[in-house]
């Protein structure tokens, strides 16, 4: 594997991946899980606090988005990222980077996230 730098607005990371395209799709995840991990936090503490449940509420699934993923940290994630996201091996900054689009890594990203939830499905 090789070490890309992934650069776009705030997000900057340094990972390990098979191609750019990894390495963008795993900066993007990393981002989106911290704010899932930091919403559910907050939701099991909102609850606990209301009435002693520890639970998750039940949510309507949204079109669009992963079942297992809630759409506002979902979005607080990816409004994390610029337009474009610039992938060098040299380092951050570099004139070489690639540049992917945004959209793009984020559309592959859920469909990675739905083929999850499927398999999770299906291990029941």
């Amino acid at each position: 594997m090789a070490k890309y730098y992934i650069q776009s607005n705030r997000v900057s990371f340094v990972v390990c991946a098979n191609d750019a395209e990894g390495a963008a799709l795993w900066a993007m995840h990393r981002v989106i899980d911290e704010k899932i991990c930091d919403f559910e936090e907050q939701q099991l503490l909102e609850n606990f606090l209301a009435d002693g449940d520890v639970g998750m509420d039940d949510e309507e699934p949204i079109d669009g988005a992963p079942q297992a993923v809630p759409l506002e940290p979902m979005l607080e994630g990816l409004a994390e990222f610029a337009e474009h996201i610039s992938i060098s091996q040299i380092g951050i900054g570099r004139d070489e980077a690639a540049r992917l689009d945004t959209e793009e890594i984020f559309n592959q990203w859920r469909q990675l996230m739905f083929a999850v939830d499927r398999l999770f499905d299906q291990m029941g």
